[in-house]
């Protein structure tokens, strides 16, 4: 019987890795110099995990743990871009506009904007 051949080491491509993805827009949400938690530089980050995840889906279209990967991502930010569209409007606007993302928030089915303007009366 002869030995099995070594299979060649391959690079991980990992978003933990920080390779192969795209976080250039991060910084220009970011509210300060180490933010990571503002709810801009979080859709961001989501933004660039989807657009890495993205053509890997296409390519293995049978990658099952992938595609729940993704669609965890993607509800992620949409839970994220509904907080903003209640809280600040213009910066919903602003990163859906600069992203391109289809908004997640048609019509405002929670009351966001009815709640703000009884307080304000």
């Amino acid at each position: 019987v002869a030995p099995r051949p070594m299979r060649a080491a391959t690079i991980s491509h990992s978003y933990k890795n920080g390779e192969n993805i795209d976080l250039s827009k991060v910084a220009q949400y970011a509210r300060h110099e180490k933010d990571t938690g503002s709810p801009e530089a979080q859709v961001a980050r989501l933004t660039a995990r989807v657009a890495q995840l993205s053509p890997h889906l296409i390519a293995n279209k049978k990658d099952h743990a992938a595609k729940r990967g993704l669609q965890a991502v993607l509800n992620q930010r949409k839970k994220l871009l509904q907080y903003l569209y209640k809280e600040d409007r213009e910066s919903y606007y602003k990163i859906i506009s600069d992203f391109g993302i289809r908004a997640p928030v048609v019509n405002d089915v929670r009351g966001a904007t009815r709640v703000k303007s009884d307080a304000a009366k």
